[in-house]
Order: structure tokens, then C-alpha cells, then sequence
């Protein structure tokens, strides 16, 4: 156990650093590149995104399953053949549709810069792929080292391309690519002393293992399009509609606060999984419905409060941190904070689909909301301002996730009256801390004081809900702990 856990730490300490240093970069980025910039840079990772699914046909979720090490370097060398292959068909398309391209995707002078989109696919499809083979090899240090050099070097190439050219999407582009270069480069060093495996990959035994391992391109490949396709959905939907910039302000508001919400709740989620797994398997303590509450109402205790700060100040805060220019990315946060808040709560419980084999459901419902994205995306912007598309986004968003809480917390045993119990009792405690804001915010206070406030309001809010809360206390406590010793 003491392994796992220290194999859990060096995953999650780099992807705490990676995201950290992305956050602590960002207000430098935004300070280069305008939001158009921004939106055509957003629409390359989304297409790529998609790409990158298809690069595999899924095959490097088998890289873990073979008995042997052959086997499995069997499997990654047909990963390798097939990322390669579809670079080279994006390549072809790319160099003989680029102005259809451009007009598909309604995004002007974007064919300039997709010679270098075979390049990401490649890039990033191989990522994966070393990925799977060094978590194979339980070298997760090398992973977290690569996670961190992938995110440090786009950030500082995408701040110093500016010097040798003119500011445009090509800076963006360009660090993004090589950000993804050098961390495959950094992984293959780490895979250097398995070369010797590699060198018994036969084609005869990468098709035996292809028809093999076919249900992952079959049925596995499809789930996991649908749940890629639905977060890109937004990107393409709002430059066919409307402008890069749009999506350029929308990707903005879109990142900075999902990156920080995402990070606390994939490292709860991590948790929860093995606790929820051990009592489900009758070698847990305690039980179902009170383990759910319980990461439910954290969750809730968590999340409700940086909710409400960007509701009142979305426009204050978003000039302060990234410029005069990017106010439009506060009025987009405050229209999507509250289905941001809702997947906040739905991601670590998520896992309750698995644990009570609801796998269908769970592809029903991303199917369903996908489409239920599309749609209201679609009618937004035939009838309606960004800000129209986003209020319809976000509210279908709302629907379908308070169903999603709802039906995961009722196979917990958790009755509906009781999680909204949880959830308006520290909405109220959240909104009763926040008055001084909002009267502050009503009668137009320099912004500093207003700050200020938040500053000091903040620990009086997590001070009244972990007073209420003893076993959060508990854990705020070792945590201060664990700091001061390593002081």
C-alpha cells in the first residue's frame, strides 16, 4: 500500500505543478495575446483534441493488459504506427483542403497555421502512448517530471516567441507544439532501457494483437468521443457563429476556472474511488451513503464560495489578473458558474457509475448531453448574442447535471431533499458572508477595497464550515501540520 501511495503522489505532484504553473502563467499570456489569438489558438487544441482520440483507435488503454513485456511493446509500437498514419492523413488533408478547411471551420487566415496541426497530433498522440507504457513500468516520476515539462516550456516559448516575430497564434501554436516535443523527449530517455524489448515487435504480432484487443477501437473509442467532443463543442460552435475572439474570451474564463476546480476534484475523486471501492467489496469501514454524504457536502462546503466571489466580481477579477482587454471573459464566467459548479460536484462522485456497473447509463447520459450542448448552442447563436448562447449552454448544463447528482447520490442511498438540504445551507452561509461584497460591489467601491475585503471575508467563511464540520477540521489541521514540519 505505502507503494501505491507513493505512486499516487509523484502523479498528483505533477499534476499539481503543471496546473500550477499554467495558472501562475496565464495573466502573462493574456497580457501578449489578444482574444483572438487566444480563440484560433483554442480552435487548433480542439481539433487536435479530437484528433489525437482517433490517433490510436484507443489501443493504448490494452498497453496495460498483455501478461508479457513483448506483447505489451507490441501494443505500443501499433499505437505508434497508428498516431503516425494519422498524422500523415492530416498532413494530406491539410496541405490540399486548407482554405475549406478555413471556411468549415469560419475561422479567417487559420489556413496559415495548420501545417503545424500533424505535427500536435503527433506530438501529443505519442505522449499518451509513452503514457501508458512507463505507468506499465511504474516509472510514475518520469511521468510527473514529463507533465511538468510539457507545461513549463509551452508557457515560457509562448512568452518569448513574441521577440523574434510579430504577436499572432503562431507563438501560441508553436509552444504548445514543442511544449509537447520536449516531454516526449524527456519520456523516451526514461524508456531508453527498454529498447531491448522493442527490437522482438513483429508486424504478425501487432495485427494478432490488434483483432485482439478490437473492442477498444469498436466500443471504447466511441465513449470516449463522445465525452472529448462535448467539451470542444463550445469552441466550434461559437467561431462558426460568431468570431475567434468569442471563443478567445470563452476559453479564458473556461480554464482558469475549471483548471483549479478540476485539480481538487481529481485529487478527491482519487480518494473516494478506492475508499467507495474497499466498503462496496465489504473491506472498507463505515458505509456507503455516509461516505457519499460526506465527500458530497466537502465538495459543496469547498466550491460554493469561490463561486459566489466570481458571480459578484467576474468582470473586476478578470481585468485585475489579465488586463483591461479580457473584462468579456468575467461576464462569460458569471453565466457558467453555475454548471461549472454542478460538474465540480458530479466529478469525484462519478466514479459511482463504475462502482455500481452503470456504464451504460453513464454513455447514455454523455451522449444525451452532448447533444443537448449542440442544441443549445445551435439555437443560441441563430437567435442571439454569445452571451444568449452561453445562458442557453449553461442552463441545459445545470439540467442534466442536477439530474447526473441527483441519480448518483440515490444509488448511495442519499434521498434528493437531503443533498439540497446540504447544498442551501452553505449557499446560505456563503451568500450571509458575502453581503459586505455585494453592498460593496452595489455602490461601486474601488476595487483594491473590494479586494481587500475578499481577503478578509475568505477565512471567515472556511472558518464558520469547518467549525461546523469536525472531520474537515481533522484534515485542515494535518495538513498545517505536515506544512510546518517540512518548514
Amino acid at each position: 500500500m505505502s507503494n501505491f501511495i507513493a505512486n499516487v503522489l509523484k502523479l498528483v505532484s505533477g499534476s499539481v505543478a503543471s496546473q500550477v504553473l499554467a495558472i501562475l502563467l496565464v495573466p502573462l499570456v493574456t497580457r501578449i495575446y489578444s482574444p483572438d489569438d487566444l480563440g484560433v489558438f483554442q480552435l487548433f487544441v480542439s481539433v487536435s483534441g479530437i484528433l489525437v482520440i482517433f490517433s490510436t483507435f484507443s489501443y493504448q488503454y490494452a498497453i496495460m493488459l498483455p501478461k508479457t513485456e513483448e506483447d505489451s511493446a507490441n501494443v505500443v509500437s501499433l499505437c505508434t504506427v497508428l498516431v503516425i498514419f494519422i498524422s500523415l492523413l492530416t498532413a494530406a488533408t491539410v496541405i490540399i483542403f486548407p482554405d475549406k478547411i478555413e471556411r468549415i471551420l469560419n475561422a479567417p487566415g487559420i489556413s496559415e497555421y495548420l501545417i503545424y496541426l500533424p505535427l500536435i497530433v503527433f506530438f501529443n498522440g505519442l505522449f499518451f502512448v509513452q503514457n501508458y507504457w512507463l505507468s506499465r513500468k511504474v516509472r510514475f516520476g518520469i511521468i510527473a517530471g514529463s507533465k511538468v515539462l510539457n507545461t513549463l516550456s509551452t508557457k515560457i516559448l509562448q512568452l518569448v516567441a513574441p521577440i523574434w516575430s510579430a504577436v499572432s497564434p503562431l507563438g501560441l501554436i508553436a509552444g504548445y507544439t514543442i511544449g509537447y516535443g520536449l516531454a516526449d523527449l524527456f519520456m523516451l530517455k526514461g524508456a531508453k532501457e527498454d529498447l531491448k524489448i522493442f527490437k522482438k515487435v513483429s508486424i504478425k504480432k501487432m495485427k494478432e494483437l490488434a483483432i485482439r484487443y478490437k473492442n477498444f477501437p469498436l466500443f471504447s473509442s466511441w465513449s470516449t468521443l463522445a465525452n472529448s467532443i462535448s467539451p470542444q463543442v463550445p469552441t466550434f460552435l461559437l467561431v462558426y457563429f460568431y468570431s475567434t475572439s468569442v471563443v478567445g474570451y470563452f476559453s479564458l474564463a473556461n480554464q482558469v476556472v475549471n483548471m483549479p476546480m478540476g485539480l481538487i476534484g481529481t485529487a478527491i475523486q482519487q480518494v473516494f474511488f478506492q475508499r467507495i471501492s474497499e466498503v462496496k467489496n465489504g473491506n472498507g469501514e463505515g458505509d456507503m451513503k455516509t461516505i457519499v454524504s460526506e465527500v458530497y457536502k466537502k465538495l459543496i462546503l469547498i466550491g460554493i464560495f469561490p463561486m459566489i466571489l466570481l458571480l459578484i466580481l467576474g468582470e473586476e477579477i478578470f481585468t485585475f489578473a489579465f488586463g483591461e482587454g479580457w473584462h468579456v471573459s468575467g461576464t462569460y464566467v458569471k453565466i457558467l458558474v453555475p454548471w461549472i459548479f454542478l460538474v465540480f460536484l458530479s466529478s469525484p462522485i462519478s466514479t459511482l457509475y463504475s462502482i455500481f456497473e452503470k456504464q451504460k447509463v453513464w454513455l447514455t447520459f454523455s451522449i444525451v448531453l452532448l447533444i443537448s450542448r449542440i442544441v443549445a448552442l445551435v439555437i443560441g447563436g441563430m437567435y442571439g448574442s454569445p452571451e444568449f448562447a452561453l445562458g442557453l449552454f449553461s442552463l441545459t448544463g445545470v439540467i442534466f447535471w442536477l439530474w447526473n447528482n441527483a441519480y448518483l447520490l440515490n444509488l448511495a442511498g442519499i434521498n434528493r431533499m437531503e443533498s439540497v438540504e446540504i447544498l442551501i445551507k452553505y449557499a446560505a452561509i456563503g451568500i450571509a458572508v458575502s453581503i459586505p461584497l455585494i453592498l460593496l460591489e452595489v455602490f461601486s467601491a474601488n476595487f483594491y477595497i473590494i479586494l481587500l475585503a475578499t481577503v478578509i471575508i475568505t477565512p471567515i467563511y472556511y472558518g464558520l464550515t469547518l467549525r461546523d464540520d469536525p472531520t474537515f477540521r481533522k484534515i485542515f489541521s494535518a495538513f498545517l501540520v505536515n506544512i510546518k514540519n517540512k518548514i
